[in-house]
């Protein structure tokens, strides 16, 4: 797909990233928890960018579905990331170990 899961990071990148900060635009408006599904079902790209976060990225297929509402796709989490965080801290010298 020739994209980057990364957002942020490139010029082909997710734009509706399930993510409450990313959606909800500032606007001077509260919102409840509630009122928030207004912005959640929402079509639009994401009012705010949050760089630097990864989503869930493609299935086997590489494919990918950039829908807010599909968050096995688009929401950013910790523990999806895992697995990268600790290949990249195994090709560091120290083994993520400082000296």
């Amino acid at each position: 797909m020739k994209m980057s899961y990364l957002v942020g990071y490139g010029t082909k990148f997710p734009k509706h990233v399930h993510h409450r900060g990313a959606s909800i635009p500032n606007d001077n408006k509260k919102y409840s928890c509630t009122g928030g599904w207004k912005w959640r079902d929402s079509r639009n790209p994401n009012p705010h960018n949050i760089t630097g976060a990864m989503v869930g990225g493609p299935i086997r297929t590489d494919n990918f579905q950039d829908i807010r509402t599909n968050y096995n796709y688009t929401e950013p989490t910790l523990a999806g990331n895992a697995g990268l965080v600790a290949a990249l801290v195994s090709l560091t010298g120290s083994g993520g170990m400082s000296i």
